[in-house]
């Protein structure tokens, strides 16, 4: 099967944004899945100040030809003022999985209006 798929990785402030997010890109069909991991300590520096923070990994499945949707999509409802969008490309991924990631993503995965 062709195309790339993209393991991209975004830290939310707690459980509830981060499922939300997840469902919202679910439902509209710009990601195949969307995985929210356990609290984790984050530390950077934000506005010139050190800070330590609590947060939450969410881990997202797409097609690299949905990115761009993706990232526009991210900005719109992150809580954040500049969110962490980190796109991997998956090496090696197996031909059904990836199969059923393209078939669960973009304007053909919608159901008939």
């Amino acid at each position: 099967m062709e195309g790339a798929l993209l393991v991209v990785l975004t830290t939310v402030p707690d459980q509830a944004s981060g499922i939300a997010i997840a469902r919202t890109l679910v439902e509209r069909r710009l990601v195949a899945c969307a995985q929210l991991l356990p609290p984790m300590v984050s530390v950077f520096i934000w506005q010139d100040k050190l800070s330590t923070e609590t947060e939450q990994l969410l881990l997202l499945k797409v097609p690299a030809e949905f990115y761009a949707v993706l990232e526009v999509a991210l900005g719109e409802l992150h809580p954040y003022e500049v969110p962490e969008v980190v796109a991997l490309e998956a090496v090696r991924v197996s031909e059904g999985y990836l199969g059923w990631a393209v078939a669960q993503t973009g304007t053909s995965a919608l159901p008939p209006v």
